[in-house]
């Protein structure tokens, strides 16, 4: 029920999951819409929805993007939202994905699933495009500040995420920095530094935000002040060049001619930059899989959350980053 655009987006989005995805992302998927049951009907057979796997699950109230996370799991227990996350938590779902209010989701999915033990706090992991292969930067908006401990282990993760999800034999992990050299940044910054250096992983150093688009790294750790704002801006390049590339050709018809020809060239590359083809963020640190989609979701977006959700469950992520936690554990308690 959640959104900028409201439900309809979410019921067309599950539709073309269904229509649009390969037989094989589609074997063994059902897609439960959970929010008012008659809005949904009304909005699924609109759609010609009825003869997919997609079940409706009643919920009486909504949390808008307005309330409060913790005021709304009190005042509003049979939210769509808490709903979702219930039947996860009972196994009746094995993933749930939203566009509504984020820090609903978060409160939401950590009620119902908890935290990974080791996790203090869950991260977004939003996939951002660059010159080569899709970076994870991590966090983008669930921590607004992060305790070096809690940076160290996002790498670990955000590692794991690039790894088993995306294919990443052996991720090449970044920290976000005002400069490449270990003597830069805050305090805490220069500690994550320091940690990240004697880990295990492929660490790749510090990176300015300069690096991230040329694909300097397949994972960028960042707190998630900083990286909501870093994604945000990111997400507004593909408006920004295709409003001022509109503004040229307007000016000539030489431009318009020659834009005919570089069209198939500039589709390709709106569809790298659309926020759109990348669904939604993982929160990593849940027991159980949470995707959470822009507010501003369209239809493509929501079915690509679908599609960012299956991946998630299928790949192992969840028990790799369980795993992953209770040995970093066991190292601390050997330290003290």
């Amino acid at each position: 029920m959640g959104g900028d655009h409201g439900p309809g987006v979410i019921v067309d989005g599950a539709v073309r999951f269904f229509r649009e995805s390969s037989k094989k992302l589609q074997k063994n998927v059902k897609i439960v819409l959970v929010g008012h049951q008659d809005t949904i009907a009304r909005l699924l057979s609109k759609a010609d929805g009825q003869k997919y796997p997609i079940e409706i699950q009643h919920a009486s109230q909504v949390i808008t993007m307005d309330d409060h996370p913790a005021e709304a799991l009190k005042q509003k227990p049979d939210s769509s939202m808490m709903v979702m996350a219930g039947l996860q938590r009972k196994g009746i779902a094995n993933a749930m994905v939203s566009p509504g209010n984020t820090g609903a989701m978060m409160a939401c999915s950590m009620f119902a699933l908890g935290r990974i033990k080791g996790i203090a706090r869950p991260a977004l992991a939003s996939t951002v495009p660059t010159i080569g292969n899709p970076t994870i930067l991590v966090d983008v908006g669930a921590n607004v500040g992060c305790r070096p401990q809690l940076l160290y282990k996002f790498a670990f993760m955000g590692s794991i995420y690039s790894n088993l999800v995306f294919g990443v034999a052996k991720p090449k992990v970044s920290l976000l920095n005002v400069g490449s050299e270990p003597s830069k940044g805050p305090p805490d910054i220069k500690e994550v530094y320091r940690m990240l250096s004697e880990s295990p992983l492929h660490f790749g150093g510090n990176i300015e935000g300069n690096g991230i688009l040329m694909g300097d790294a397949d994972v960028v750790v960042s707190d998630g002040y900083t990286g909501n704002v870093l994604v945000k801006f990111i997400e507004s390049i593909a408006s920004m060049v295709g409003g001022t590339l509109y503004l040229e050709m307007k000016k000539q018809w030489t431009s318009r001619m020659g834009y005919l020809f570089m069209k198939p060239s500039f589709n390709k590359l709106w569809k790298k930059f659309d926020a759109a083809e990348y669904g939604g963020a993982p929160l990593l640190g849940l027991n159980g899989v949470a995707i959470v989609a822009h507010g501003s979701s369209t239809a493509l977006a929501i079915k690509n959350a679908v599609v960012a959700a299956c991946d998630f469950r299928r790949s192992g992520a969840v028990e790799a980053i369980r795993d992953k936690m209770a040995e970093l554990m066991e190292e601390e308690k050997a330290v003290e």
